[in-house]
């Protein structure tokens, strides 16, 4: 799989809150900046390496391989 930092936005992640919680804009940006903060510390941790939108819209985590092999360790 390719890497992948980001390329879900913070715009895309607003308008998804805004149409699945049926939310304003202003709160659906103020969500998406949390959520936003949230990936980006997730990152930094190194539990993901990044995050997208899939084809079926939901917002996907890419995690990364040490915490893959934690989760699946190959026998």
């Amino acid at each position: 799989m390719a890497d992948v930092s980001q390329s879900a936005s913070l715009s895309s992640i607003a308008a998804y809150l805004k149409l699945t919680h049926n939310c304003d804009e202003a709160t659906a940006l103020v969500e998406a900046k949390e959520v936003m903060q949230n990936l980006v510390s997730m990152r930094q941790k190194g539990f993901i390496t990044g995050w997208y939108f899939d084809e079926h819209g939901h917002l996907e985590l890419l995690p990364s391989d040490s915490l893959s092999q934690r989760i699946n360790p190959q026998k």
